[in-house]
């Protein structure tokens, strides 16, 4: 009886990932360290837009995703801050991008990121990706 319970068991499943296997869903693709990314333009926790257009003097970008009540993007903290401060300076710009949904996770809204900006004295711009693009 277990024989025929886990026989079925791993029909079903591969039953499921067939008909997975054949859906028509593009492909996920993304960048990879040192490809070209398009510019963006994202509003900063001082309220003006920033993109990486405005900065075309850099050499490049250090683009962080972080959030406000992620316990490991908390303690990463002051790495970006010491980030921007090592790389800044030798001509990398360091970018911190909040992508969270606040109607899902009310502590990544706009107004908690400027608090804790402040409060965690970022030196870097911490952007607000409101359409989660």
């Amino acid at each position: 009886m277990k024989k025929a319970i886990f026989l079925l068991t791993a029909l079903i499943i591969a039953g499921v990932s067939q008909a997975q296997d054949k859906t028509t869903a593009p492909a996920i693709t993304g960048y990879n360290v040192g490809d070209k990314v398009e510019d963006f333009n994202l509003k900063n926790v001082d309220g003006r837009d920033v993109s990486m257009g405005m900065f075309s003097e850099m050499k490049g970008y250090i683009v962080v995703f972080t959030c406000n009540h992620c316990p490991y993007s908390v303690a990463y903290e002051q790495r970006i801050n010491d980030l921007n401060k090592k790389y800044n300076a030798q001509g990398y710009f360091v970018i911190a991008i909040n992508p969270n949904d606040p109607e899902i996770q009310p502590a990544d809204s706009y107004d908690n990121m400027k608090k804790r900006a402040q409060e965690a004295n970022f030196t870097f711009p911490y952007l607000f990706d409101e359409g989660q693009h």
